[in-house]
């Protein structure tokens, strides 16, 4: 058995993080892997950012109907394509907006950061699979010893805070 750089436990041959610390015990500069708290936050927060977008979209397309409020619907139209420039960046980075803005990434089974494919697949077909039945796939972050979803286990990545 070996002991773990981070808080000294020691741990089973074969075991990629520490299950005190949740810090990676192969590699410690990859981080330790993020409470689904704070993954369900940043899930949120996504959400929430987009959800702005298309409020101020749809409040300029009804304004637009009984006033002339063109300048309402060009801003939203700009600031939702800002949006997803931002987002594009942030998949070939391993993130989301959310996961950037609470310090958390999405890194590969070796350690090494998610790239635009690997993000792309598991945030918009892996996440969907997750969701199908029942939100399962989200619901198995709470009980999976590695806090893996099936987007996750698709992808082979884990979710580390920085």
């Amino acid at each position: 058995m070996s002991a773990c750089p981070s808080c000294n436990t020691e741990y089973a041959a074969g075991t990629r993080w520490c299950t005190i610390c949740r810090a990676n015990v192969v590699d410690s500069e990859i981080g330790r892997l993020c409470s689904p708290v704070k993954r369900l936050g940043a899930y949120f927060v996504d959400y929430f950012i987009l959800l702005l977008i298309v409020a101020c979209l749809q409040i300029g397309e009804l304004l637009g109907s009984f006033m002339d409020v063109g300048a309402l619907s060009t801003l939203s139209l700009i600031l939702l394509v800002v949006y997803v420039a931002v987002s594009l960046f942030l998949f070939s980075r391993g993130m989301t907006t959310g996961k950037k803005l609470l310090g958390i990434r999405v890194v590969k089974e070796d350690g090494r950061r998610a790239g635009f494919l690997t993000m792309l697949i598991r945030e918009w077909i892996g996440k969907l699979i997750s969701g199908a039945v029942l939100l399962l796939g989200f619901v198995w972050i709470l009980t999976d010893k590695e806090n893996q979803g099936w987007h996750d286990k698709l992808m082979r990545t884990y979710v580390v805070s920085d």
